[in-house]
């Protein structure tokens, strides 16, 4: 069974023949253990390991660096014919993923956990918001820093973009009430925001956090409006107060003050500023383009 491409194409510049012959014998292997598997995706398992294979042969790696490529999620026991260096990566990557001790581990071994990561990032639109923000912090406070010490710059700057991506993009509730911001400090705010949601431990946490900040978000627009005035105004200070109450727990009875201070709140701000008006109108259609 030869080797898919792009991963034939990848091996082959670089590796003799050999060695590819070598790394067919591993990809028939594979091909059989995941035999009927599926990711979350709905495409074959076997799509993982071939990807994260073609990952380390895009960066030169070695033939046995690449054979633990498409060996590292095999259950079971690896035959001995593939050799002790794929037996003690794979073996790495386990206690890797045990201890998460990234110091003491191989270069080897953090190379492939570096491609494992890479790739179920690509993918990571079929995983729950929860696990997504999960993994792309992670990934942010610990893989991108350890890229750039292995000097794979490339590697590193599309870890974080994919990472940044997933942190980056709010709730849509959240998106949309933001509207009400200026402009020029909207996008700082809402990467803000994303940041500490992907902190919260819990769905109930992250939902109250994010009906505080919409209850709140027409006295904050009016407070950047209004920047060193005294009054930051009873509408911010109701928000704020909603804000916390709504992080708390989220019920019915909470949601249904939230949304009637929101009403209100939305109203004074309309009323004391022109010029909200055209946010106002900007509001109602995003809603309906979504």
């Amino acid at each position: 069974m030869e080797l898919p491409d792009p991963l034939a194409a990848a091996v082959s510049a670089y590796l003799p023949a050999e060695d590819v012959r070598f790394l067919e014998g591993a990809y028939r292997f594979a091909a059989e253990v995941h035999r009927g598997q599926l990711r979350k995706s709905g495409d074959p398992y076997l799509t993982h390991p071939v990807a994260v294979a073609a990952i380390l042969a895009g960066q030169r790696g070695s033939r046995d660096l690449v054979c633990a490529g498409l060996l590292h999620d095999a259950p079971g026991r690896i035959p001995e014919r593939f050799g002790a260096p794929v037996a003690a990566l794979l073996a790495g990557l386990q206690r890797l993923e045990d201890t998460q001790d990234l110091e003491s581990a191989p270069d080897g071994v953090l190379h492939l956990k570096l491609a494992d990561r890479l790739h179920n990032l690509r993918t990571i639109q079929h995983l729950d918001p929860a696990k997504r923000r999960v993994k792309s912090a992670e990934t942010l406070a610990t893989l991108v820093p350890l890229a750039v010490r292995l000097d794979l710059p490339d590697l590193g700057r599309e870890l974080s973009a994919l990472a940044s991506g997933v942190l980056a993009r709010p709730p849509r509730v959240l998106a949309v009430s933001a509207l009400l911001l200026p402009k020029s400090a909207r996008s700082r705010w809402l990467a803000e925001w994303a940041g500490e949601i992907a902190t919260l431990p819990t769905r109930r946490r992250r939902a109250g956090f994010v009906a505080g900040l919409a209850v709140a978000m027409p006295g904050l627009a009016w407070t950047l409006r209004r920047r060193g005035r005294a009054g930051q105004s009873t509408a911010l200070s109701l928000g704020a107060v909603a804000a916390t109450f709504l992080n708390t727990g989220v019920t019915w009875p909470a949601a249904i003050v939230a949304v009637a201070a929101l009403g209100v709140l939305a109203a004074v701000l309309f009323a004391r500023d022109g010029a909200a008006a055209q946010r106002l109108r900007e509001l109602i259609e995003a809603w309906r383009r979504r």
